[in-house]
């Protein structure tokens, strides 16, 4: 199965750096925010699964050993019980699933305004 984890930390030329994620952890799209606030966190980052911790980019991997069912569970019990509480679970792995699919593994996208892009295409299936 195709998912997003969290890239290795680098630092950009201004000091700021790309990932407060553990490198490697699975990631997930929330998926566009509905709120307005114009500094939010979820229109720019993707959130760690285990940790919660917020990454700015994600690598796009494939996990044959993970079905749809456990990272489901992992989104639920891991970074997001309000969510999986309110319903929101299968809405951001929905979103998590759609991002990962969109482009080959190995590809590294980011968060702009609540949707992901491209950043740097892979060259796997």
């Amino acid at each position: 199965m195709k998912v997003l984890v969290a890239p290795p930390v680098t630092e950009g030329q201004d000091g700021s750096i790309n990932s407060m994620a553990i490198e490697g952890e699975l990631v997930i799209d929330p998926g566009p925010c509905s709120c307005d606030a114009r500094d939010c966190v979820g229109a720019f980052s993707f959130i760690g699964a285990a940790s919660g911790r917020l990454t700015t980019q994600a690598v796009i991997a494939d996990l044959p050993f993970l079905d749809i069912r456990e990272f489901r569970t992992i989104v639920v019990n891991g970074c997001c019980r309000e969510c999986g509480r309110d319903g929101y679970a299968d809405q951001m792995v929905r979103e998590s699933r759609f991002t990962a699919n969109r482009w080959p593994v190995g590809s590294v996208v980011g968060r702009r305004d609540g949707y992901a892009f491209l950043q740097e295409r892979g060259t796997g299936y």
